[in-house]
């Protein structure tokens, strides 16, 4: 965190400390685990969604995203915030924090304030994009994965909310850099890379058919053919080698084969 970062009260501690202890005497698996840990995290610091992905950072290019997990978002929703996300302009935004993770190589928390200070969400058509999506204020929290990539986790409250504090910040940076094994546990049996060296629409695709979104749903989303978007799911099942989309999604949450 930044040495400005404020100490906080002791209410915030003993929901903090609160909030683990659920987490780690909880029996689910890690999915479940992460939804409660990030429901909890969301009421305290008061937002509204979050989302939990795996990330590639290079200051030199477009960031690419592909997440399986996130809360707060209805289903047409989460298609918009997946559209805002793969948003070619997304890079103007993210590029001072891909520049600091690089430098620092530790997990970093970060509000939309310090990632942009100059303000570029507000003025570009990436802004508007993410307004599209109901999504005003963020904080987005980094970690590196030990195989390559960054698990990547925001919470975000709505358009018109006020921007989060580095009270809020601090809060969110605590209870996630103390839970590593959500993170490595993140995607099983996937290296980023694999990931990431996916085309822009075929990342959007997987991203809405890890939700469970049929083709005819995703073709008119996106203003394409089914056909087209037939096209794009063939090249995403050969990439990942299955054959079908409960397999694909099970390849993401239980590991290669889904029987793990």
């Amino acid at each position: 965190m930044p040495p400005e970062a404020p100490h906080l009260p002791e209410s915030d501690v003993r929901a903090i400390v609160r909030l683990l202890g659920e987490v780690i005497a909880s029996h689910g698996d890690f999915r479940e685990s992460r939804r409660l840990l990030m429901d909890g995290l969301c009421r305290i610091v008061n937002a509204n969604s979050w989302a939990w992905c795996m990330a590639e950072f290079d200051p030199d290019k477009p960031p690419s995203f592909i997440g399986f997990e996130h809360g707060g978002f209805d289903e047409d929703r989460f298609g918009l915030y997946v559209k805002a996300m793969n948003h070619p302009e997304h890079g103007l935004i993210t590029k001072r924090s891909s520049i600091e993770l690089q430098e620092k190589g530790t997990h970093l928390t970060r509000t939309l304030r310090q990632i942009d200070p100059e303000m570029i969400f507000e003025t570009s058509d990436i802004g508007a994009a993410w307004a599209e999506a109901g999504i005003g204020a963020i904080i987005l929290s980094q970690r590196p994965m030990k195989g390559g990539g960054v698990s990547g986790v925001a919470v975000y409250r709505a358009v018109g909310e006020p921007q989060f504090e580095a009270r809020e910040s601090r809060i969110v940076h605590i209870i996630l850099s103390e839970v590593p094994w959500l993170h490595f546990n993140a995607f099983p049996d996937q290296a980023s890379k694999d990931i990431t060296r996916l085309q822009p629409r075929h990342r959007t695709v997987l991203n809405l058919l890890g939700d469970g979104w049929s083709r005819k749903k995703i073709a008119a989303h996106l203003h394409i053919s089914e056909n087209t978007v037939h096209g794009y799911v063939k090249d995403i099942f050969k990439h990942f080698s299955v054959h079908s989309q409960a397999e694909l999604i099970a390849r993401f949450t239980k590991g290669d084969g889904g029987d793990r």
